[in-house]
């Protein structure tokens, strides 16, 4: 008799696990109810939520790969995360882009981040470093200036006075040369692009030398050229 009952007590297991399924699928209780945003502080919640289209929409489909990606797209946001949060809560953790320093263009100043993009006109972190351009356009909030520029700018600063045991005091920018830079002790050099800043800086650390030893003067060092450097 016990046997019997096994298959019947089996179906209706099944069919309540079932029915248990469907209604958790269609109840209103598991439907997104509620966003949650943590990390947006220079961008407005609003411009957040309006790239979000899942309201209403079911937990178990609501697209947060999709949602994800529109919201790194707004200028200021660096990376996203999007979490469900059971029963009906979407968590969208925003990681922005972090002030680095400054370029300036168009005789304004704007605040960049290490990668080049453009934060607006908040202040800088204080002692950070001003790249000036010589092009005339303007800029706004999203935009991406020459990182190659800014990349160079970063390893001189970090690499010179080891190298030449002086400071960097002033960083400029022109598409067709890249970057100059001045030193405390009065020295200019012309680096161009990013590639090979620790070898450019020891080339430059060599000519210095020589010319000193050899009463040699010179106002400026062109350095793109790697081991060709041309003294002006």
């Amino acid at each position: 008799m016990r046997a019997r009952w096994l298959p019947i007590s089996a179906a209706v297991l099944f069919l309540g696990v079932v029915g248990a399924g469907a209604w958790a699928w269609h109840s209103p209780t598991l439907q997104v109810r509620e966003v949650e945003i943590e990390g947006a502080v220079a961008t407005r919640e609003s411009e957040i939520l309006e790239r979000v289209d899942f309201w209403g929409e079911r937990m178990f489909t609501a697209d947060l790969s999709g949602a994800a990606d529109a919201i790194a797209d707004l200028p200021l946001v660096a990376s996203v995360e999007i979490t469900r949060e059971w029963p009906g809560t979407v968590h969208i953790t925003v990681r922005e882009r972090e002030p680095w320093g400054s370029w300036e263009q168009a005789g304004l100043r704007y605040t960049i981040d290490r990668e080049g993009y453009v934060l607006g006109h908040r202040a800088p972190p204080a002692g950070s470093t001003t790249i000036v351009s010589n092009e005339s356009y303007s800029l706004r909030a999203g935009d991406r200036v020459d990182h190659h520029a800014v990349d160079a700018t970063a390893e001189i600063k970090e690499q010179i006075e080891q190298a030449l045991g002086t400071r960097a005091i002033e960083f400029t920018y022109s598409p067709g040369e890249g970057i100059r830079v001045r030193t405390e002790d009065g020295q200019t050099a012309l680096l161009g692009d990013s590639s090979g800043i620790a070898y450019k800086l020891a080339v430059w650390a060599r000519v210095a030398e020589e010319a000193l030893a050899r009463d040699i003067t010179y106002s400026t060092i062109d350095l793109r050229f790697g081991d060709r450097p041309v003294l002006r």
